[in-house]
C-alpha cells in the first residue's frame, strides 16, 4: 500500500562541521525507498559531501540562509517548483535531528493511511497551539494543492534564534492548515503523554513502533524524560538499527559516552517522585485545607476589587467607543500594513425556519447576579471567536473580546453598529465564510443560555452544527440551566466532545478558561460546560 503512492521528501539538513554524517545517509537511503528525496544542507560543503547523497537524492543543495528547517523547505519548494510538487500524492517534511528509522517506514505510512486526515506527523505538543512537531510531517494531496501551504512557506524569513523559529513557524504551521479546514493527526495521540517520545522513548518504540529517536534525547535536554537503563540494549531489542552509528555520531559531536549513559540512567521524573512520596492527608486535614482555600479565594477577590477598581469598568462606557474604535482600525489598516485588518464575514444559513419561529431563544438575566471584570484573552490575531446569544451586561459581556473582532450571532445589542453581527432563525444549520471567500472555523464558541427548555433533538442538532464550526483545539463553552446540565453533558459527549482538561481541570496550555471559568461559575442557576474535540 505505502509504495503505491508517489511521494516527495523535502529534507532539511544542518551540520556545524560542514559534513554529511553517516546517520543522515542511512536515514535518507531509507526515505529514498518510499519517496523522491531532495536535500538542502544549510552549510557550505565540498563535492565529496554532495557525492555521499547523490545516489539517494533527486536533488542536493548546500547554501546558508539562516531560516532553519522551514527555510530549507522554503528553498527546496522554490528550486523544485510548485507545479512539479503538485504532481505528487504526498510531501514528506523531514530533518536530520533524529536517528533512524528503527523500522520499515512503509509500515508507518500504511498505519497513517488508515486515518482520515489531510496531514500528519509522529508526535504533537502544545505551546501556543496544539501542533505537530516538525521533525517529521506528511502532507497529503489536498494540502499540497492549496495556496495555504505555499503562502505559509513563502512567509518564512530569517529569525534571531531557534526559539523564534519554533514560535513563528513550527507552532503555527499546524494551526494555519487546520484553520484552512485541513484535518490532522499524529502516530502518538496528543492525549497519550505516557507514550510521547520526548517523555518515554522506550514506550513509544515498544507500543507504537516509533521510528525515530531525537538526538537531544542523548544530551539530557528533554525535561522529565523517563530514564533508560541501557539504551543500546533497548534499540537492539526492538530494531536492527546499528547502535555503533549512534555511538560514532555522538563522539563526533564531542559527547562522552560514559556521561551519556549516566545522564540517561539518572534523569528521573521529579514530578512523579514528589507525587509518590507525598503522604496522604487524613480526612479532617483535607476539610481544613479546603476551607482555608475557599476563605482565601473570597479574601483574594475582595482585595482585588479594592486594590484594582479600574479593572472593574462599566461596560456601557466601553460600548460607547466600540464603533469609533472599529472604524479607526479599518482606516488605519488601509494606510498601515502593520495594523491587523478587520475581517469581514458572511453568514451561510437557510432563511426559512419552522413556522417562521426560531427554535433557539436566549435568556436574559439581571446583571446583579454576577459581577465579571474585563478579561483579556491570550489568543492570537489569527483567532476566530463566535459569540452566540445575548452578550450584554446581563451576563458575559465584560470579558475582553473586543480587540479580536468576534462574530456575534443573535445578539440583542441593536444600539451597536458592528459589521460582524448576524441573525439566524435556525441555529442547527449555519456556517460562516470570509467575505473575500473561504470557510471560517472557530477557536472559541461561547453560547449563552437558551430561554426555553429544549428537547434532546434540538440540543443535538445545535451541538452537531457547533462542532462542525470548530478547529481541532477549539473550545465550546455552553451556559445551561442547572436542571438541564446533565442532558447537555450527555449529548455533548455523545457527539464526541470531551471536558477540556488541564492541571486545574478545565483546559490545556494557555487557553483562557482557567481564569474564565472562575468568572462564570458564580452565575446562579446556571452551569458552564466547557468542552473540546477529542
Amino acid at each position: 500500500m505505502a509504495s503505491e503512492k508517489k511521494r516527495i521528501c523535502l529534507f532539511a539538513g544542518f551540520d556545524a562541521r560542514a559534513k554529511v554524517a553517516d546517520y543522515v545517509i542511512y536515514y535518507i537511503k531509507a526515505l529514498s525507498r518510499i519517496s523522491d528525496v531532495y536535500y538542502w544542507g544549510e552549510f557550505t560543503a565540498d563535492d565529496s559531501e554532495r557525492a555521499k547523497l547523490e545516489p539517494y537524492c533527486k536533488g542536493v543543495y548546500f547554501q546558508e540562509h539562516n531560516k532553519y528547517d522551514f527555510g530549507s523547505w522554503q528553498e527546496l519548494v522554490k528550486a523544485i517548483g510548485r507545479e512539479q510538487i503538485e504532481t505528487y500524492d504526498e510531501v514528506i517534511l523531514a530533518n536530520d535531528s533524529c536517528y533512524g528509522p528503527l523500522f520499515d517506514l512503509g509500515d508507518l505510512f500504511e498505519e497513517m493511511d488508515r486515518r482520515e486526515v489531510d496531514f500528519w506527523g509522529l508526535s504533537m505538543a502544545h505551546l501556543q497551539h496544539i501542533h505537530l512537531q516538525s521533525y517529521f510531517m506528511v502532507l497529503k494531496k489536498p494540502v499540497i494543492k492549496s495556496d495555504v501551504f505555499y503562502d505559509f512557506l513563502a512567509s518564512v524569513k530569517p529569525e534571531k534564534n531557534h526559539r523564534m523559529i519554533c514560535a513563528q513557524y513550527e507552532q503555527r504551521f499546524t494551526y494555519i492548515l487546520n484553520k484552512a479546514g485541513f484535518k490532522f493527526d499524529a502516530l502518538i495521540p496528543y492525549v497519550d503523554r505516557a507514550h510521547h517520545p520526548y517523555y518515554d522513548v522506550e514506550a513509544a518504540i515498544c507500543d507504537y513502533n516509533f521510528p525515530l529517536i531525537k538526538i537531544k534525547f542523548f544530551s539530557g535536554e528533554i525535561r522529565d524524560q523517563i530514564p533508560v537503563k541501557d539504551w543500546r540494549q533497548m534499540i537492539s531489542h526492538y530494531s536492527d538499527f546499528p547502535v555503533s552509528m549512534i555511538e560514532a555520531d555522538l563522539e563526533r559531536r564531542g559527547y562522552d559516552l560514559v556521561e551519556v549513559d549516566q545522564i540517561l540512567q539518572e534523569n528521573h521524573d521529579p514530578t512523579k517522585t514528589q507525587i509518590l512520596d507525598q503522604p496522604k492527608l487524613p480526612w479532617f486535614r483535607k476539610i481544613i485545607k479546603k476551607c482555608v482555600y475557599r476563605i482565601g479565594r473570597v479574601f483574594d477577590g475582595y482585595l482585588y476589587e479594592k486594590i484594582h477598581p479600574y479593572d472593574l469598568r462599566d461596560d456601557a462606557l466601553a460600548r460607547s467607543y466600540r464603533s469609533l474604535k472599529q472604524n479607526f482600525d479599518l482606516l488605519a489598516a488601509q494606510v498601515n500594513s502593520d495594523c491587523p485588518r478587520m475581517r469581514r464575514y458572511v453568514l451561510n444559513n437557510k432563511p426559512e425556519s419552522v413556522n417562521g419561529q426560531s427554535k433557539f431563544r436566549f435568556a436574559l438575566r439581571d446583571y446583579t447576579e454576577t459581577r465579571i471584570s474585563p478579561l483579556p484573552l491570550p489568543l492570537t490575531r489569527e483567532s476566530d471567536i463566535l459569540l452566540i446569544g445575548n452578550m450584554s451586561d446581563h451576563n458575559l459581556s465584560l470579558i475582553g473580546f473586543d480587540d479580536f473582532y468576534p462574530i456575534y450571532l443573535n445578539n440583542l445589542w441593536v444600539e451597536d453598529d458592528h459589521p460582524n453581527w448576524f441573525e439566524s432563525r435556525d441555529l442547527s444549520d449555519f456556517s460562516f465564510r470570509i467575505k473575500e471567500g473561504g470557510r471560517v472555523w472557530f477557536d472559541l464558541i461561547l453560547v449563552q443560555p437558551f430561554a426555553d427548555v429544549l428537547d434532546s433533538k434540538d440540543i443535538g442538532d445545535f451541538i452537531k452544527n457547533a462542532k462542525k464550526q470548530m478547529i481541532y483545539e477549539a473550545v465550546l463553552v455552553m451556559l445551561v440551566r442547572d436542571d438541564q446540565a446533565q442532558l447537555y453533558q450527555e449529548i455533548l459527549e455523545s457527539e464526541g466532545l470531551v471536558l477540556a482538561p488541564s492541571t486545574r481541570g478545565f483546559v490545556v496550555g494557555n487557553d483562557p478558561f482557567e481564569v474564565y471559568y472562575d468568572k462564570i461559575r458564580g452565575i446562579k442557576g446556571y452551569k458552564a460546560l466547557i468542552y473540546k474535540i477529542k
